[in-house]
């Protein structure tokens, strides 16, 4: 451990992390030879909150073939209870909160692109979204109902979809399916992921219309949400040829979404400062916008040499919003976090933290984050070991007030 980690745990963690405010960490599917786990969800959306109940997507190959499980915890149990879904070979389920401890649940298998309800019984019967895709993202608004995004090939590029969803029971019918931009395709739209604020639905994506990747993203105040606005750019990274005359322009990747308050957060990672490989980046909208301001650097300066990976955004309608990731800062992978201790018209993030348990020997990776009404921060992560066998952790803690 660096003096200057050790330092900040020093003063983090017996001033500000009391003892109750930590619940013991579970193991959700544990190490197997042979068996790897992976949490791949586009925007990083493999955790979820609903009412008392937490839920957790992922991928392994136990069976000898890539499948999607799901654990659910309802509340008072102590443990997580697991269940399959998806038919033949399924790839990057992702989750999120739709009502009463009920959840969403999309994933590309076999069939296409699959949705489904799942409550205290587990996954319910799947809708099919489209016949081919993937990288599928869903949401619930309080006002305009139920969404999802899923990118597909259409003719030569890949571009982002879009349809509505609407419950019957147990089981999901689905709206009609729409491009979300109207504009001819002239390279790959990739990784959508969707948000619910106040004014309505934001949805972002990886873009390669400038000849390098870049994080654009449209928005709809249609209850309907069959009318997206123009897409416009939300990442700052340059276009254009770097030193020695190299490329088109730095790239910026995997972007996730978070609302917070009445605004939404977008992160993503950044490699705009090419020679220390990727950086987190993070923009926010107005007050009651839909509209990205200015994006900054959201890491400090302890990560600026080093890579990070795997970044993850979580908010709550109290306004609270926590940025997580992985890097190796201290000579092995770890969780680190940061926190918006400000929401004026400045951003502010906090030092990078990290938690006891999910740092230390192994590697510790691809974190998934929820953030509850109540302040609890919700964490689940990928804990590889020394003989390079997977596991899967989850924890809640409580966040500490902002500054």
């Amino acid at each position: 451990m660096s003096m200057a980690r050790a330092y900040f745990f020093s003063v983090l963690f017996c001033v500000v992390l009391p003892a109750h405010s930590m619940e013991s960490v579970n193991e959700i599917a544990a190490a197997k030879a042979g068996v790897f786990h992976h949490l791949d969800a586009s925007g990083r959306n493999s955790l979820a909150v609903s009412g008392a109940s937490v839920a957790l997507v992922w991928e392994d190959n136990r069976s000898g073939a890539p499948g999607c499980y799901l654990a659910l915890k309802g509340g008072g149990e102590i443990g997580f209870r697991e269940f399959s879904f998806g038919q033949g070979e399924c790839f990057e389920p992702a989750i999120a909160a739709f009502d009463a401890d009920r959840f969403l649940l999309i994933w590309e298998d076999a069939g296409g692109v699959h949705v489904a309800i799942a409550d205290s019984a587990g996954p319910g019967l799947p809708t099919r979204l489209a016949e081919s895709g993937g990288q599928g993202a869903v949401i619930r608004h309080p006002e305009f109902g139920a969404h999802a995004a899923w990118s597909a090939p259409d003719g030569r590029w890949r571009r982002v979809f879009h349809a509505p969803l609407h419950g019957e029971g147990k089981q999901l019918r689905t709206g009609a399916a729409r491009q979300v931009d109207t504009t001819p395709a002239s390279d790959d739209q990739t990784f959508p992921v969707l948000a619910a604020s106040a004014p309505g639905l934001m949805l972002a994506w990886e873009d390669r219309r400038h000849g390098h990747t870049v994080i654009f993203g449209s928005s709809s105040s249609d209850p309907g949400a069959s009318t997206w606005s123009t897409p416009s750019r939300i990442s700052g990274n340059p276009t254009g040829k770097q030193a020695g005359d190299l490329g088109r322009g730095t790239g910026a990747m995997r972007p996730a979404l978070a609302a917070f308050g009445e605004r939404v957060a977008a992160a993503w990672l950044d490699k705009r400062d090419f020679l220390s490989g990727y950086d987190v980046y993070a923009a926010l909208t107005g007050k009651d916008s839909l509209r990205f301001e200015k994006d900054q650097k959201a890491q400090d300066s302890f990560g600026d040499a080093i890579a990070q990976w795997h970044v993850a955004a979580a908010g709550n309608a109290g306004g609270d919003l926590v940025i997580a990731w992985d890097d190796d800062r201290d000579g092995s992978a770890d969780i680190w976090l940061t926190r918006l201790s400000a929401t004026g018209a400045s951003q502010n993030y906090s030092e990078n933290f990290t938690l006891p348990e999910a740092s230390g020997p192994g590697a510790q990776s691809d974190p998934a984050l929820a953030l509850d009404a109540a302040g609890n921060l919700h964490l689940a992560w990928i804990d590889r070991d020394a003989a390079g066998m997977t596991r899967l952790r989850y924890l809640r803690w409580t966040l500490p007030p902002r500054d």
